[in-house]
């Protein structure tokens, strides 16, 4: 009989040893990350712009931007959601070579092929072009020609991952 308390208190002990255990490595990892957090908390507020440029221009130029962006492709996504990629995959072929200009969507011209006929940017998605020229329409619609083409990009690109 004596035997089997025993081996019920060890039982016990060694469990409370595991969770003395985990609290300590707990307690010292955020001890440790704290101060990790709290520089990249502040590193965001102290990240210097271009003078001109702002944080928040859409808030006061478009403050239904992003509102626009986000409802139309939840329903584009409640639809297809392999449009999200292709957004996704839209935007890096945008930005890969010479930054996020929204180059990746003019059309050839004249004087040449645009970015869409270059061989990398064949295999996007036709319907990914459609979704952000409709974006374009709706978002100049509510706010005229505030927002670049660019930007939506990004934004569908962002949305695209989040939603």
């Amino acid at each position: 009989m004596q035997r089997q308390g025993r081996k019920r208190n060890t039982k016990n002990l060694s469990m409370g040893k595991v969770t003395n255990s985990f609290v300590a490595l707990l307690l010292i990892s955020s001890l440790l990350l704290a101060p990790y957090l709290s520089i990249s908390e502040a590193a965001d507020n102290s990240v210097p712009i271009v003078s001109g440029l702002s944080w928040t221009f859409y808030k006061t130029s478009c403050p239904k931007l992003e509102s626009i962006i986000r409802t139309q492709l939840k329903k584009v996504f409640d639809n297809d959601i392999g449009q999200a990629a292709g957004l996704l995959r839209l935007h890096f072929h945008d930005c890969f070579v010479q930054g996020c200009d929204g180059s990746v969507l003019l059309d050839g011209s004249a004087s040449g092929p645009g970015e869409q006929q270059a061989p990398p940017n064949l295999s996007l998605r036709a319907k990914a072009f459609e979704i952000i020229n409709d974006l374009r329409n709706r978002v100049e619609k509510a706010c005229g020609r505030v927002v670049s083409c660019s930007d939506i990009v990004a934004l569908a690109a962002r949305d695209s991952v989040y939603l």
